[in-house]
C-alpha cells in the first residue's frame, strides 16, 4: 500500500467524530449547529483522475472544539463514496454521490457530528474536483471563477501548492484554503493536505493510512 495524504475536507469532511471542548471554552455556549443548506457550493458530477479507495485518518480543530477520526473514501468513475466511522470503528454516515444525485444516511447520535456529512463531502470535492481547467499550469498564481466562486491556485513545477476559494458575493466572507504539503502533481497527492475552512472556522489536517487503486 502507498502512503499517501488526501482530503477531505476532509474531507472532508469530513467526518470528525469523538470531538471534545478545548478547557478554555468549555463554559461558553455552543455555536448554533450548522445545517446543510449554510455550506454554499456545487458538487462536480464529472470526477476526474484514478479509481481509489483510501483510508484516512484526519485532526484538527471545529469551532473552538478538538476533532478527529476516520473516514474511507472510494471513487469509481463519477461515483464517490464517503464513510465516516466512529471510534468503534462503526459506520457513523455513509454519503453516496452518483453523478448529480447524491443520498447521505447518518447513524451516528444527533449531535455527534461537528458539521453536516455534506460538508466533508463538499471539501472532498474542493480537493480534488473543483480547480482551475488546464492542470497543470505554468508557474506563479492563478485565479479564475469555478460557479459562484472565485478560486486561486499557486503553481511550481507542475505541482500544486495551494488551492483558494472565496464566494463572489462574499456570503460567507472569508476563504477556504486548502495546503499540498510538498504540492500535488499529476493527480497525485502529497504526503499530508491541510484545509482551512474560514467560512465556518475549522481547520483539518489528512492523512491517508492505506491507498489502493481499483
Amino acid at each position: 500500500m502507498n502512503l499517501r495524504a488526501w482530503s477531505i475536507g476532509h474531507v472532508v469532511g469530513v467526518m470528525l467524530l469523538g470531538a471534545c471542548s478545548k478547557g478554555q471554552q468549555a463554559e461558553a455556549a455552543p455555536p448554533r449547529e450548522l445545517r446543510d443548506a449554510d455550506y454554499p457550493g456545487a458538487l462536480a458530477t464529472t470526477l476526474a483522475g484514478p479509481d481509489f479507495m483510501a483510508r484516512q485518518r484526519l485532526h484538527g480543530t471545529a469551532r473552538g472544539r478538538e476533532i478527529g477520526g476516520e473516514v474511507v473514501l472510494q471513487k469509481q468513475g463519477d461515483a464517490l463514496t464517503l464513510v465516516g466511522l466512529t471510534p468503534f470503528a462503526t459506520k457513523a454516515f455513509v454519503a453516496k454521490q452518483q453523478g448529480a444525485e447524491v443520498k447521505i444516511e447518518v447513524f451516528a447520535p444527533e449531535g455527534k457530528l461537528p458539521f453536516p456529512p455534506r460538508f466533508m463531502l463538499l471539501d472532498v470535492h474542493r480537493v480534488q474536483f473543483l480547480g482551475l481547467p488546464g492542470a497543470p499550469l505554468p508557474d506563479g498564481t492563478h485565479t479564475g471563477e469555478v460557479g459562484d466562486e472565485r478560486v486561486t491556485e499557486v503553481w511550481q513545477g507542475g505541482a500544486l501548492l495551494e488551492r483558494r476559494f472565496e464566494r463572489k458575493d462574499g456570503k460567507p466572507a472569508g476563504a477556504i484554503v486548502i495546503t499540498y504539503e510538498g504540492g500535488m502533481k499529476d493527480g497525485a497527492l502529497p504526503a499530508r493536505v491541510r484545509l482551512d475552512n474560514g467560512w465556518f472556522g475549522y481547520q483539518i489536517a489528512v492523512e491517508t493510512l492505506q491507498w489502493q487503486p481499483l
